[in-house]
């Protein structure tokens, strides 16, 4: 047995690389069998690395729009095809998206695979300066950050070269929002990922528009339980909490956490969630009183100063 087909991992660290969730991986080796995991002598699942390597090229594909059904028996090499397939597609742009700028993620994505670390935050600021806020966003930082995370799900990226990327990304994105605040008398929105979500670059870019449109930023980090996020809004006096929710998508657990937080908090704090694993759930937040913009020129408009009442 090659190192590569031997059964290793459990299924936390399967969890950890791919995204998916643990309830999400048993269901898909429960009902298409994308994978079959060996057993410890305790009963543990246990799984290989070509057992890793298909399940993050499944997820990358059901990013991409796939229905699970329709591709579990595809073989990997099929996978990767379809999955080229849909990168080369042109990106429409949907109702309130600025379309991306093609040019410039082709030159980031070119910096990031050869670790040119200087060439990549070079480009960043430069493109700081010369793109209005909200068009560095949606059309540079949004389509950079999906492209470095598929690439990094199916393969196309060594874990270091994203993992370099991704502190260089962050750097950036919080110079952005730090320096954009001057005013200490503003408003102050906290920022992060409600409790089960560990991707945080959707709650950074959510700080620097923020932060643009007259407001101060504080961002709390990833995988916050409802109490903790209600605590630091009360003891910081934050108008506003906006929460990311990218992948995996927000189960029963984690939606109850985001309307547990309503409850907690009062209502002249407004409560914002956005990301592809809130938009399941948009009614829910609507009969609870939470907004959830679907695009950053949405979130833009619920940035409107609230009036201060004593």
């Amino acid at each position: 047995m090659t190192e590569f087909a031997k059964p290793r991992h459990p299924i936390r660290v399967v969890a950890q690389r791919t995204g998916l969730s643990t309830p999400v991986l048993r269901a898909w080796e429960r009902r298409y069998g994308v994978v079959t995991p060996n057993r410890s002598n305790g009963g543990q699942r246990l799984y290989s690395d070509a057992d890793i390597r298909r399940l993050q090229l499944l997820a990358t594909a059901v990013d991409g729009g796939r229905s699970i059904g329709l591709i579990a028996d595809l073989e990997s090499p099929q996978l990767e095809a379809l999955i080229d397939e849909d990168r080369q597609m042109p990106i429409q742009p949907v109702g309130g998206h600025v379309a991306p700028d093609t040019e410039r993620v082709t030159l980031a994505l070119d910096h990031i695979k050869q670790m040119r670390t200087d060439a990549l935050e070079q480009l960043l600021m430069r493109s700081a300066v010369e793109m209005r806020p909200h068009e560095l966003v949606e059309s540079l930082m949004v389509p950079l950050l999906q492209e470095v995370g598929r690439g990094w799900q199916a393969g196309r990226l060594p874990p270091s070269t994203e993992h370099i990327a991704s502190v260089a990304i962050r750097r950036f994105l919080e110079w952005m929002s730090s320096t954009n605040q001057k005013d200490q008398a503003a408003p102050l929105a906290l920022t992060g990922t409600p409790a089960g979500q560990q991707h945080e670059f959707g709650a950074l870019l959510a700080g620097v528009v923020a932060a643009y449109e007259g407001w101060r930023v504080r961002f709390l980090g990833p995988d916050l339980p409802a109490l903790e996020i209600a605590r630091a809004a009360q003891t910081m006096n934050a108008r506003m909490v906006a929460l990311s929710a990218v992948h995996p998508r927000l189960d029963a657990k984690g939606v109850h956490e985001v309307l547990e937080l309503r409850r907690l908090l009062t209502t002249n704090v407004k409560i914002v969630i956005g990301g592809a694993g809130a938009e399941p759930h948009r009614d829910r937040w609507q009969e609870a009183g939470i907004l959830s913009p679907s695009t950053f020129s949405g979130f833009r408009d619920s940035l409107q100063i609230p009036e201060n009442k004593s």
